[in-house]
């Protein structure tokens, strides 16, 4: 019985910990990161053998992808808040310039049948990445100072919404629909975090919907992808990733084929390293391995939803609702794709998928929430007083030695 109580007072004081947002957002993305990188190197092998004989040359590439990454992360979560307000006007015209280039200049490369990268010299980028993370801290920046006057549309609109317009406009350019997609979800958080009244909501899910149609409507090639994931006949002839998708998943079972032992990696399943990473994870780790990775997502959730209720500053609040929509969103958007209960949108798994643009830029906003994290009420001192890992560890060893 006392044994019991210890564990629940343990339990309680877990979750009511300064530094639990700290902890549960380090753990869930070195849990994600890990998962895909053993996830990657079984994907990517077939097509790095074809590409230049060498099944580690994709893998390689995510691993210098993750060390630039991880360095941006560690960066981020060291910048105060008052420096991410001065910077996010300017990141966001950044942004939007390489946005503005990928669109209507040579310098934008396609891919997919999206134009959405950036490329000079050996160079290539995707800017509406960087753009998710810019939108997000300009968003907090602007709704902080509006957040007690957001009654009426020129409220709403002037100027958060015109420039939101604006960065969705510039990547629909591109015809990426799946990260307008994600764009739209992260304003849509950060507008609910400000305590937009609902009706406003209501009023842009129907010019959304609107917008999605007209787009469907005129472009031919995303009418095909929605009208046939809509048809009830959507078979390997006509749903070849979803199908092939679908058939990874179920040869997983609970606990997978084992670790490279994935038979829809061998060419059947395009996109294997990337868009539908997931399949391959379910492959050849089961369903306990999918789980871990929604558990996971779930413990950012978690810590998103605990800095916006901890913290004071409408700023902080605001800026980590969009970016946990939109990490946590991509993901479950993702997801969808795979198990097929949505069409077909091109967006990586976070931390998971390959691509160098989406995991610098996905843990630079892991970083930002660190930052955040750090400075909820009580963490500095909590953090303050603990011995780093280091020392913990040193401690440990230097222990045994002299046991």
């Amino acid at each position: 019985m006392a044994v019991a109580t210890h564990d629940v007072a343990t339990a309680a004081r877990t979750r009511t910990s300064p530094v639990a947002s700290y902890y549960l957002l380090g753990s869930a993305t070195g849990l994600l990161v890990l998962v895909g990188l053993a996830a990657m190197l079984s994907s990517s092998s077939i097509d790095s053998i074809a590409e230049d004989g060498d099944p580690y040359t994709l893998f390689k590439q995510q691993l210098a992808f993750l060390l630039v990454g991880v360095i941006g992360m560690a960066i981020m979560s060291r910048v105060s808040p008052a420096a991410l307000k001065a910077a996010a006007p300017w990141i966001l015209a950044t942004s939007i310039v390489l946005l503005f280039l990928v669109a209507v200049t040579p310098l934008g490369h396609s891919s997919g049948g999206n134009k959405n990268w950036f490329k000079l010299g050996w160079v290539t980028a995707q800017p509406s990445e960087a753009a998710k993370l810019a939108l997000a801290l300009y968003l907090g920046l602007a709704l902080s100072r509006l957040r007690s006057r957001l009654r009426t549309v020129k409220q709403a609109i002037v100027p958060a919404g015109l420039v939101a317009a604006l960065v969705v406009g510039l990547v629909l350019a591109g015809k990426d629909i799946g990260t307008a997609v994600v764009l739209i979800l992260l304003i849509a958080a950060a507008y609910w975090t400000a305590g937009l009244p609902v009706r406003f909501f209501a009023v842009g899910t129907g010019l959304a919907i609107a917008t999605v149609g007209i787009l469907v409507a005129s472009r031919g090639a995303l009418k095909v992808r929605i009208t046939t994931w809509l048809s009830p006949d959507c078979g390997l002839d006509t749903c070849w990733q979803t199908t092939h998708g679908t058939w990874a998943l179920a040869s997983g079972g609970i606990w997978g084929l084992g670790p490279g032992l994935s038979r829809e990696k061998w060419s059947y399943l395009p996109k294997a390293h990337n868009d539908f990473i997931f399949a391959i994870l379910g492959e050849e780790f089961g369903l306990v391995g999918t789980i871990f990775v929604l558990i996971a997502l779930a413990m950012i959730a978690i810590a998103v939803n605990r800095i916006v209720q901890r913290h004071k500053d409408p700023f902080i609040q605001i800026a980590a609702a969009a970016i946990g929509a939109w990490i946590v969103g991509q993901a479950c958007l993702n997801i969808a794709v795979v198990l097929g209960l949505a069409p077909v949108t091109g967006v990586p798994l976070p931390l998971v998928s390959s691509g160098g643009s989406s995991m610098i830029m996905t843990l630079a906003g892991i970083g930002v929430l660190v930052a955040f994290a750090r400075r909820e009420p009580g963490a500095a001192e909590a953090l303050a007083v603990r011995p780093s890992l280091v020392r913990r560890s040193l401690a440990v060893v230097s222990g045994r030695r002299r046991g």
